[in-house]
């Protein structure tokens, strides 16, 4: 067994580092156990080291590792959050401090955003955690910025949990964040769309606006928005395949025809999906479209496999056809079993005698 000696040479000890050494101080504090020494009384030398040298980052440390041993931990806390020490979130989940959390939200924001947000969703559903009660204080500090963070943290983790404020969140993620705004879009269903398209207007959100538009039934609005606000046909075209409407194609093609660029890229991939000449009759005469001749080629090798697709899958067809019509011929050859119980299906009475053999030449054998 370690002898001890008694506490008044620990502290002496200890108060020899105070005069000389703060960071000797602070590194003994944490090795030496407060069973050794009367930690108020260290406390209480810090204090007066603390008048002559308020700013000693160390000595600070060393006072809220004895408030924390000496289980005051509400004043370990307020001394981490005035030096804006990051250890702060340790003592939080450590003591499990998380109700302090709200009354000290902004600190805690400035000094960790997502160290805060994680804690504040992982212990949403205590008091005075809830949802609600924190975006109030949020909203109360008018830095919406930390309440984006908040609330795209809590979708991410539980997409229901801040249902009543997706609409709210769509102005927020068009404002910070704006490359989660569509993912965001497409796992809502409960946003009322026309005020998600009136928000990605005011942030010419066109891409968004595409997807909004689509699945209010105007794919038509959506197209024209893909070829005039994004100039991209190549999307243009993805989106006309994705709804799979003729209507559509004709509307793409009538919007894309007056632009070169636009008519190249139609040449060189649709040929497995439209008849090639709605697209070449329509272009007017005299004009220029770049590499004409090689999109050509390749409009026509695509229309190829289109065709050749269809006659193979009606090959497949009329093969299944006539193998479906011999295998019929056959049940409806054989013969079926009559005992007493049956019903004739012609007349509707029982049919007479037993153990018999029908088959559909009228024949039986009994």
């Amino acid at each position: 067994m370690d002898p001890q000696l008694s506490p008044a040479v620990y502290e002496l000890v200890l108060n020899t580092f105070l005069q000389k050494d703060s960071k000797t101080l602070h590194k003994t504090v944490q090795a030496w156990p407060t069973s050794l020494y009367n930690p108020q009384a260290v406390i209480n030398a810090v204090d007066d080291k603390l008048r002559e040298q308020p700013n000693n980052e160390d000595l600070l440390k060393v006072k809220a590792l004895l408030h924390e041993d000496l289980g005051q931990y509400e004043e370990a806390l307020k001394i981490y959050l005035q030096q804006g020490h990051f250890e702060v979130f340790e003592l939080i989940r450590k003591r499990k401090l998380h109700a302090s959390l709200v009354g000290n939200l902004m600190t805690l924001m400035k000094l960790g955003s997502e160290e805060t947000v994680n804690l504040l969703i992982a212990h949403r559903t205590e008091p005075p955690l809830q949802v609600e009660r924190v975006v109030k204080v949020l909203d109360s500090t008018h830095t919406v910025e930390y309440l984006h963070k908040y609330l795209d943290g809590l979708f991410q983790k539980d997409p229901k949990a801040g249902g009543q404020y997706h609409q709210r969140q769509v102005e927020l993620y068009a404002t910070y964040d704006k490359e989660k705004l569509l993912p965001f879009l497409r796992s809502c269903t409960d946003i009322p769309l026309q005020k998600a398209l009136q928000v990605c207007e005011k942030h010419n959100r066109y891409e968004e606006m595409v997807f909004l538009l689509a699945r209010m039934g105007n794919p038509k609005a959506a197209l024209e928005l893909v070829i005039k606000k994004l100039e991209d046909v190549d999307k243009a075209i993805e989106f006309a395949m994705e709804e799979g409407d003729d209507d559509l194609w004709d509307a793409l093609i009538h919007l894309s025809i007056s632009n070169p660029k636009f008519v190249t890229g139609l040449l060189n991939n649709v040929g497995t999906h439209i008849d090639p000449t709605k697209l070449i009759q329509q272009i007017p005469e005299h004009t220029e479209i770049p590499n004409l001749g090689a999109s050509l080629v390749k409009l026509l090798q695509d229309f190829q496999v289109q065709v050749n697709l269809r006659e193979g899958c009606r090959k497949i067809l009329v093969k299944d056809s006539h193998s479906l019509m011999e295998k019929l011929y056959k049940l409806q050859g054989s013969a079926v079993y009559i005992d007493g119980d049956t019903i004739c299906k012609a007349c509707g009475n029982e049919v007479i005698g037993t153990g018999i053999y029908m088959f559909a030449t009228k024949s039986r054998f009994g």
